[in-house]
């Protein structure tokens, strides 16, 4: 194994002058001078081998150890995030915060003084949003760090099975010299019939290796090809500035937190909603807004965000068709006053000609008091549903 790199032209050119089946030469043609000299450098080809290998062996068994604890970390993390998110939801849904007050005086479990205790003042302690935010830039750390290792452990792997073959092969050659020490004269050379199979052997390899990185390079290719396809798509795309679209994000972001306070929105403050700058939908750092909010609160944020892009898009004169249909925007328990609120507000479509239709149990009267003034048609269909086979009747549709 040399230390500089060379081409692998150059190396399949001596593999294939290597493996050129030749008749082998006699132990007395070979030397026994020249047979201790070719042996003496194989040990020293082995010595070098082995040395390495343990290198990589040992490099590749700390990568392995790294890889599982930061598996152990991340697992804890996670668990962690989670028991905050848990606590968070408790706390949103009216729990006790005395028992996360780590600074009190007093146990919390036991509930006895603390005075006595050998720990000195606790300090400021982090609440739970910044719990859950610092677990989340801890996971993404220790995430990036496992990733690292992982490939570090693949990379020590390859390299440990590639000297491994080449160890092997070298004692193979050891083997055959040393034989040809105490053979007689006449025989054939153990040394070199053992040379040219290793050579046929990591010829065979090497085409192998060839022949799977030219199906890369292909796959590659058509990679490289497609990815030229879309950026040439991108780039016939009109040219909308990103200072643009932070502003149209801001204007919806703006208008869904309007609404989400005019709705009664109270899992936590609607000025901690945004909307996402990757995929423009509702969030909010650290927290799924799906599970921490209250049912009420999502159907709140649904409407908010869908009747936002209507009414901004609105403003915008874009290809929006302004028109919105809500099932039951009152479900899971929307007290009157929020609901009342979300009619008025979905009402006022009809000051830009858009159109919006929401189905409610609620009855005619009701719906006509809380619409108010505001320029909605309330259509009773009865107790049959909506949409019903063409010429069957149905017990339950009356």
């Amino acid at each position: 194994m040399d230390d500089e790199w060379v081409s692998d032209e150059e190396v399949v050119r001596k593999l294939q002058a290597a493996a050129t089946p030749t008749p082998p030469s006699q132990v007395a043609d070979v030397g026994q001078d020249l047979l201790r000299e070719r042996l003496s450098e194989q040990e020293r080809e082995l010595t070098r081998l082995s040395t390495t290998a343990r290198i990589v062996e040992q490099n590749l068994t700390l990568n392995e150890k790294q890889v599982a604890i930061l598996d152990s970390r991340i697992s804890a993390l996670t668990d962690e995030k989670i028991k905050n998110q848990d606590i968070k939801t408790l706390l949103r849904l009216g729990s006790s915060i005395d028992v996360l007050d780590l600074g009190g005086a007093d146990c919390p479990t036991c509930h006895q003084p603390l005075a006595n205790v050998e720990a000195g003042h606790v300090g400021p302690v982090l609440d739970v949003d910044a719990t859950i935010s610092l677990l989340s830039s801890q996971l993404r750390t220790f995430e990036e760090m496992r990733r690292q290792a992982q490939e570090a452990a693949v990379e020590s792997r390859a390299s440990y099975r590639a000297i491994q073959r080449a160890v092997d092969t070298c004692r193979t050659e050891i083997k055959a010299l040393q034989a040809d020490l105490v053979v007689p004269g006449d025989f054939p050379s153990s040394g070199d019939i053992a040379k040219r199979v290793a050579a046929e052997v990591r010829l065979s390899e090497f085409n192998r290796i060839q022949e799977a990185v030219q199906d890369l390079l292909a796959e590659m290719q058509e990679l490289a090809d497609s990815i030229f396809e879309v950026r040439s798509e991108l780039a016939d795309l009109p040219n909308v500035t990103p200072r643009e679209d932070d502003r149209r994000r801001d204007m919806l972001q703006r208008v869904v937190r309007e609404q989400l306070t005019d709705f009664g929105f109270s899992s936590y403050g609607a000025t901690l909603v945004s909307i996402d700058q990757e995929t423009l939908r509702p969030e909010r750092e650290g927290l799924n807004l799906d599970t921490d909010a209250s049912a009420s609160d999502v159907v709140r944020t649904k409407i908010a965000y869908l009747n936002g892009i209507r009414e901004v898009a609105n403003s915008l004169d874009t290809q929006h068709p302004g028109f919105l249909m809500l099932d039951e925007p009152r479900q899971h328990e929307l007290d009157e006053d929020h609901f009342r609120a979300t009619l008025r507000r979905l009402a006022r479509c009809s000051e830009v000609g858009d159109q919006v239709i929401a189905t409610s149990a609620a009855s005619v009267p009701a719906l006509a008091a809380m619409l108010g003034s505001a320029q909605a048609n309330v259509i009773d269909l009865g107790s049959q549903r909506l949409i019903r086979p063409i010429g069957h009747e149905d017990a339950m549709d009356y």
